[in-house]
């Protein structure tokens, strides 16, 4: 006959399990309905065995390239390869993204849609006629064409020894950490692309078939769950 205890061992075993379900569910969740966010990065939800014999949660985020496609706006940018762009807040605090869909901001600061000034703040002035942005972050513009280039700045690029060690906050943003390391500002590249943006990396197939999955574990443990808690109904009845 099983004991009171062991009954107890299996009911905690199946709370923690239905937990992590849910706490699974809500991250696929979240995955998904940014599905068609621009450079958004997907959170992987990791179990490891701890101490205690008890599965635990760690979260982590995966910084593989999203597929790049073209836009017809000048100031949309993707980075094809590793890196991200510096921005900073309204506020002055630093944060990194790899979503490029830039706009004016007033005075002709180039900006993310958060508000944040791209770079050390590269001014379009009001009479270009036309912005080209290079492979390598330079930014021109010209007041008539045909005409000659006006420098205006450059988008920096920068990478981080450990990417996943960054600090998600929101909006597409990330902040570095004593994990993540400092940035090192890449010099010569051709990793920018004009008139491009980069998807989201979420595996929305993958994620459908992972919620199916996670919905059966939950139907599994909260069916032994009812299963259990009437057995340990009858223990009770037998030993009084």
């Amino acid at each position: 006959m099983t004991s009171g205890y062991n009954l107890q061992g299996l009911i905690r075993k199946n709370t923690l399990n239905a937990l992590t379900q849910f706490d699974k569910f809500g991250y696929y969740s979240e995955n998904i309905s940014n599905w068609s966010t621009t450079g958004y990065k997907a959170v992987r939800f990791e179990e490891i065995m701890g101490e205690n014999g008890y599965s635990k949660a760690v979260i982590r985020t995966d910084h593989k390239d999203g597929s790049i496609y073209v836009t017809k706006a000048p100031l949309d940018v993707a980075i094809n390869g590793p890196g991200f762009i510096p921005v900073t807040s309204q506020s002055g605090e630093i944060y990194y993204t790899r979503d490029g869909s830039f706009s004016l901001g007033k005075d002709g600061i180039l900006m993310n849609s958060n508000n944040d000034i791209v770079g050390a703040g590269i001014k379009i002035p009001a009479e270009s006629v036309k912005v080209e942005i290079k492979e390598n972050g330079d930014v021109f513009t010209y007041n008539e064409l045909p005409g000659e280039a006006q420098f205006q700045g450059t988008i920096p690029l920068v990478i981080f020894q450990n990417p996943e060690g960054l600090k998600e906050v929101g909006n597409n943003r990330f902040q570095k950490t004593e994990n993540s390391g400092d940035e090192t500002l890449v010099g010569e590249h051709n990793r920018i692309c004009q008139y491009k943006l980069e998807r989201s990396n979420v595996d929305i197939f993958a994620h459908v078939n992972d919620i199916m999955r996670v919905n059966a574990s939950l139907l599994a443990s909260t069916t032994l769950m009812s299963a259990v808690d009437q057995m340990y109904e009858k223990a009770i009845n037998i030993k009084d």
